[in-house]
């Protein structure tokens, strides 16, 4: 079984800009929302990826990939997702020997920043960035499923959303 360990932070400068090791470009689509978990579809550079989550249990939760055609990941957005696209650009940084992931939303999130960091295991003792703001881990606003259920609210506002809860 594939394991994701992971911690997720807000993001509270542009300090990172400088340190990136590559970008990509990524749209997220939820295709299922269900009691013990999700499945999304991702689509970045030239791959697509079926992803089914578990639910978070501490920092981490189970996680299965399986790589999809592009013809049958369209065909999967097309019958299955319903939420508006997640979409993102995702910056790859090295700091204190862990990958932390920036992701940068765009459209209606445009201006929401996040960073994450997986790690080998749940207790494991790290050094954060001083642009990694508070831990959102554990912070249900930022879940994919919340946030394309609060884009897809009559009258979204991001600094709206971000400050209620």
């Amino acid at each position: 079984m594939g394991i994701e360990i992971e911690r997720k932070f807000l993001v509270t400068s542009g300090d990172w800009r400088g340190q990136t090791l590559g970008c990509h470009h990524i749209k997220d689509y939820l295709v299922a929302r269900f009691d013990t978990g999700k499945a999304r579809i991702r689509v970045f550079d030239d791959q697509a990826t079926l992803t089914i989550k578990g639910n978070r249990t501490g920092v981490s939760r189970s996680e299965f990939h399986f790589d999809l055609s592009r013809d049958q990941a369209r065909d999967m957005i097309a019958e299955f997702s319903t939420a508006p696209i997640l979409e993102k650009r995702r910056h790859d940084i090295q700091f204190s020997g862990l990958l932390w992931q920036v992701d940068e939303y765009l459209g209606a999130l445009s201006g929401l920043v996040t960073c994450d960091v997986e790690l080998p295991h749940e207790h494991h003792d790290f050094s954060r960035p001083l642009w990694a703001g508070r831990d959102i881990t554990h912070d249900s606003r930022y879940s994919s499923a919340q946030l394309a259920r609060a884009m897809h609210a009559d009258g979204f506002v991001l600094a709206d959303f971000l400050t209620s809860g």
